[in-house]
């Protein structure tokens, strides 16, 4: 996978950096060390220590807690810009999850060190990693809510609105194994539930694109248990 990359300017983007003064991230850019990553591998497994903070480059990673027979739960993706891993490296806890590649991907990894350091010198930035574990436990609440309080055609409708649409159009990011993982489902209820809402004429799928017939109907109030 050959990319020449701007670190520099790829943590200027990145949210979590957003307010760090230009020595700061020339420093945190210099620090940055790439890893590149063939769909599939891992950026780190369940169990082993945290050590820095991934930011995305180019690609996918999903976050996912692997189980003892080959399955999962997926709990996360994370695009380009995005950073992830700095929650588990605050707390110096084990990995709970894999982190794996969806497709070629390239990450930028900064030493938790070069983190602390920043830190101590700036508070904006400590403020943001406040921000991130309030976002992550709101997201979770968000989840939990949904896996026990609605119901499976409701969390597919929500996961479906929250995609980015063009025009009537949307589309599932990841294969629909994954997508069903992410909420939840079986790949066959995914399946069977795509089948209903077509036979209802509300969708129509072709591969991973979902166009919506009638954006009115579709909602999670319509799919209520």
């Amino acid at each position: 996978m050959a990319y020449k990359l701007d670190v520099e300017d790829l943590l200027a983007r990145t949210p979590l950096f957003r307010d760090l003064s230009a020595p700061q991230l020339a420093r945190i850019a210099q620090a940055g060390r790439q890893i590149r990553l063939s769909k599939h591998r891992f950026a780190f497994r369940r169990g082993e220590q945290p050590n820095g903070v991934y930011i995305v480059a180019v690609g996918n990673i999903k976050l996912a807690i692997p189980s003892a027979d080959g399955h999962e739960k997926v709990l996360e993706f994370f695009a380009p810009g995005d950073a992830f891993g700095e929650v588990v490296m605050l707390l110096e806890q084990p990995y709970m999850v894999d982190a794996q590649a969806l497709e070629d991907t390239l990450l930028i990894w900064v030493d938790k060190r070069e983190i602390y350091a920043v830190i101590e010198e700036n508070p904006a930035f400590s403020r943001h990693l406040l921000e991130k574990l309030a976002h992550r436990w709101h997201a979770l609440v968000e989840d939990i809510e949904a896996a026990n309080l609605q119901s499976a055609a409701q969390r597919l409708v929500g996961f479906l609105l929250s995609q980015p649409r063009n025009g009537d159009s949307t589309r599932f990011p990841f294969s629909k194994s994954i997508i069903a993982s992410k909420l939840g489902l079986s790949p066959e209820t995914l399946s069977r539930l795509l089948n209903q809402f077509s036979r209802e004429g509300l969708i129509s799928v072709h591969g991973r694109v979902v166009v919506i017939h009638q954006p009115d109907a579709f909602s999670i109030q319509r799919f209520a248990a």
